[in-house]
């Protein structure tokens, strides 16, 4: 399939954004270059992350790498509200004014920014910032909250919030002044991480606040990789009838059962198969993915371990969303 594109070439720059997702230029067409497709977003991100936008040179640039139609690249681009296709300042900070924060404050940080920036999506804001309101960030046990994102050779993104529960007012608490000069992000500790830190009887977050997320060695001390043993010794189709026996569902809204899932996966002919761990939780208000992906991630690696197991998967993906650094 040939692809035409109209407008502006891709500067230097642009174009070394794609390559460093896409790897050099090199000759390829119909099936091999399609079957690069999986590359579109990943480009869109390298682009997005360098120019704070995605330039029109640097869109038709992509197209004629992975032999993508312009029209279906234009659908992807404007999908996601964390990419722009217009010019903007570098740094832009995204003020969640879902039910959450809005509850907790999130008009006075408006209020705020547009006294420091001027208008909401102001493209000459002073000191190359601005400011948007955003759709939910999941980050509503923080609430209210932001997430300032910087583009340029260094890309950063910095999440904001009250970060305790039953802490001060955002005016008190949290100046908009952290925003504006941001430190580097880091998690908050204990209590600060779930409201039901301490509670009796908790099973997913029982480790959350206690055992330090970045060591391994403190992860098995608290029972960590037992349950994996526990599969291996059981085999993929005795887990699969555990699992089904459970009454496991998904946690979306279809509420899939689980066990079904992962027979049908198992007992299919085409291979190879494949875990994908859905962590995008886009709806307002939901966080819990990301709850356990801070504050337990070795736990995820091992459910997804299972399942990997039992389904004969030989790859895992984490699909995690764009408002989570």
């Amino acid at each position: 399939m040939d692809i035409r594109v109209h407008g502006p070439e891709a500067g230097a720059a642009e174009r070394a954004a794609v390559d460093s997702v896409l790897g050099p230029p090199v000759p390829l067409s119909g099936h091999a270059a399609r079957s690069r497709n999986d590359l579109v977003l990943p480009a869109l991100h390298a682009v997005q992350s360098r120019f704070g936008w995605l330039p029109p040179g640097a869109l038709n640039y992509i197209c004629e790498r992975l032999t993508f139609p312009p029209a279906e690249l234009f659908g992807v681009a404007t999908f996601y509200h964390l990419f722009s296709l217009t010019p903007q300042p570098a740094k832009v900070v995204h003020v969640c004014d879902d039910i959450a924060c809005r509850i907790q404050g999130a008009e006075e940080w408006c209020a705020e920014l547009e006294t420091q920036l001027g208008a909401e999506d102001n493209p000459a804001a002073k000191d190359g910032m601005t400011w948007r309101r955003s759709p939910c960030l999941g980050q509503c046990e923080r609430a209210p909250a932001a997430l300032l994102i910087e583009a340029g050779e260094v890309p950063s993104a910095s999440p904001f919030g009250r970060g305790r529960r039953g802490s001060a007012a955002p005016s008190e608490g949290h100046k908009l002044g952290q925003i504006l000069t941001p430190s580097p992000y880091s998690l908050p500790e204990g209590e600060g991480l779930i409201p039901q830190f301490g509670q009796p009887g908790l099973r997913l977050l029982r480790r959350i606040g206690r055992v330090d997320p970045e060591r391994l060695e403190a992860y098995r001390d608290e029972g960590g990789y037992a349950a994996l043993e526990r599969a291996i010794e059981l085999g993929p189709q005795r887990i699969i009838r555990e699992v089904t026996a459970s009454n496991l569902v998904g946690r979306g809204g279809a509420a899939f059962p689980t066990g079904r899932k992962w027979d049908a996966v198992a007992k299919a002919a085409a291979r190879p198969h494949y875990v994908v761990c859905n962590a995008d939780e886009s709806e307002p208000g939901t966080f819990k993915d990301r709850v356990l992906m801070e504050g337990d991630p070795f736990a995820v690696i091992e459910g997804m371990s299972i399942a990997a197991y039992a389904t004969a998967s030989g790859r895992g993906y984490f699909y995690i969303r764009g408002e989570y650094p």
